[in-house]
C-alpha cells in the first residue's frame, strides 16, 4: 500500500515539472523492483450436487364404491286354501257296512189313516224299537241294504210288538265331503200291528248319513214300512250309527 502511494506522488511531481513550474529537480533514486507475489485464486472445485431423489409413489387406495341399497319388495305369499281330504266311497269289499239305531214306530189301525211317529193319534199304535242294517256300496252312487226292525216297547195301547224285515236298493249322493243323502226303495215283510196277518208290500224312505271318519258315521232316516192297498200304513223314524269295514 505504501509503495502504491509513493508511485502516485512521483507521478504527480513529474507532471508539474513538465508544466513549467519552479520546482527543484527531483532526485531519482534507484529502487529495486518489488515483486508482489500474486497467488492465483484457485478455481473452485466442482461440487457434485446429487439430484434430489424422486419422491416415492404414494399408493392411494381407491375410494370404496358404495352401492345404493336395493330395496326389495316384500314377498307376499298368497294364503293357501286348506282343502279337507274328501272322504271317498270305498269300493269292493270295503263297501260293506253295519249299522243300527233306535226306531220310533207307528202303525195305523184304519186303512185310510196315515201313521204318525211324532204324535199320538186315535187310530194308530206307536212303539219303540231297534233297527239293524247290513249294506254294501257296490258303486259310487248305488248300494243295497237289508234291514230289520223289532218293536220292544209299546208307547200306545195296541196290538203285538212290531216285527219287520226289508230289502232295498240304496241310491245316494254326496251333498258335501261328509254329508250323504240316500234313498231306500224295496219290499217289506211285517206283522202289521194294526192287523193280525203278516203282509208284504212296497217300502221306501229317505235318509242322511254324516261321516265322522273313514269308518264311522251317524245317520237318520224315515221309512214308509208298508204301502199296500187295503193294508193300514206303518212308518219308522230311526237314528243310529254305522261302521264301514
Amino acid at each position: 500500500m505504501k509503495l502504491t502511494q509513493s508511485l502516485a506522488v512521483i507521478a504527480a511531481l513529474s507532471t508539474l515539472s513538465f508544466a513549467g513550474g519552479d520546482i527543484n529537480p527531483v532526485t531519482v533514486f534507484e529502487q529495486e523492483p518489488v515483486y508482489v507475489p500474486v497467488e492465483p485464486i484457485p478455481e473452485p472445485e466442482p461440487v457434485y450436487v446429487a439430484p434430489a431423489p424422486e419422491p416415492e409413489p404414494v399408493y392411494v387406495a381407491p375410494a370404496p364404491v358404495v352401492e345404493a341399497p336395493v330395496v326389495k319388495a316384500p314377498v307376499v305369499t298368497p294364503p293357501v286354501a286348506v282343502v279337507p281330504p274328501k272322504v271317498e266311497k270305498p269300493s269292493g269289499p270295503l263297501g260293506l257296512y253295519l249299522a243300527g239305531g233306535l226306531t220310533g214306530l207307528a202303525a195305523s189301525k184304519a186303512h185310510s189313516d196315515m201313521s204318525n211317529v211324532f204324535a199320538t193319534e186315535n187310530n194308530q199304535d206307536r212303539q219303540l224299537g231297534f233297527t239293524g242294517r247290513l249294506g254294501y256300496d257296490f258303486m259310487n252312487y248305488l248300494g243295497a241294504e237289508l234291514r230289520g226292525t223289532y218293536g220292544f216297547a209299546k208307547v200306545d195301547n195296541g196290538y203285538t210288538k212290531y216285527k219287520q224285515v226289508g230289502a232295498y236298493l240304496k241310491p245316494n249322493y254326496d251333498i258335501t265331503d261328509a254329508l250323504n243323502l240316500y234313498g231306500l226303495l224295496g219290499a217289506s215283510y211285517s206283522n202289521h200291528a194294526g192287523i193280525a196277518a203278516k203282509e208284504t208290500g212296497l217300502s221306501y224312505g229317505l235318509g242322511l248319513d254324516y261321516s265322522l271318519s273313514d269308518s264311522f258315521s251317524i245317520f237318520t232316516d224315515y221309512l214308509n214300512l208298508m204301502d199296500k192297498k187295503n193294508i193300514p200304513e206303518s212308518s219308522a223314524l230311526t237314528i243310529g250309527a254305522a261302521y264301514k269295514f
